[in-house]
């Protein structure tokens, strides 16, 4: 089985040791790969039992049920954290991500969680670090056309920079991406001549921090 980069990344930031819930977990592929590297513990989740199908099928091919679980579920609503230390949420937008995380009397014995928004990145991290979760490595990829960005939280407290907010956690392998960044806002800027202008010349300066 061969996994996409933006599926392997998020494997990065997994260890065998995590006993994980993969939640939305589609064709269950993390889940998978995780098993046949060492892991004991894992639950697989998703709101819809097509996927689950799939799912199920994919862990039985690869014989991996003994070590996989599954469960329909919407988001943390029907399912029991206890034995789990770690959610794997990905490849769903900010608003569904919070409104799962937004559960947080289950959250009490997670101690990571691995997060790849498909937007609003900057709400993210101010929402997570509201919710007294620690940014601890980020990486930023470019996978089928898409740039990813997957973020690796762990309990505790922090406070990031504006600049940080905006535009997470700098790593020199992801220059490029700032640098596309800082142009995509310099073409903006050319098009815009309203009051929406003075904030794109923040957000681009804000940038220009990182380079």
């Amino acid at each position: 089985m061969t996994l996409s980069k933006r599926l392997t990344a998020i494997t990065h930031f997994l260890t065998t040791q995590d006993a994980f819930v993969d939640i939305g977990t589609d064709h269950a592929y993390v889940p998978i790969l995780m098993a046949k590297r060492g892991s004991t513990k894992i639950l697989a989740t998703d709101i819809h039992e097509n996927a689950l199908d799939i799912a199920k099928k994919n862990i039985v091919d690869a014989g991996c049920e003994s070590v996989i679980q599954i469960k329909l579920s919407d988001g943390l609503e029907h399912i029991s954290l206890d034995g789990y230390d770690t959610l794997v949420i990905a490849g769903m937008g900010y608003f569904t991500i919070k409104h799962i995380l937004e559960n947080k009397e289950k959250l009490e014995n997670i101690k990571k969680i691995i997060l790849q928004s498909n937007n609003h990145l900057k709400d993210l991290r101010i929402f997570m670090n509201r919710l007294s979760y620690a940014l601890v490595d980020e990486v930023v990829l470019w996978d089928a056309g898409h740039y990813y960005t997957i973020m690796k939280y762990e309990q505790g407290t922090q406070k990031l920079t504006d600049v940080e907010y905006a535009y997470g956690l700098y790593r020199e392998e992801n220059k490029a991406y700032y640098q596309f960044l800082a142009q995509e806002l310099e073409n903006l800027l050319k098009k815009v001549h309203t009051e929406k202008a003075n904030t794109l010349k923040k957000d681009r300066e804000l940038l220009e921090t990182y380079l």
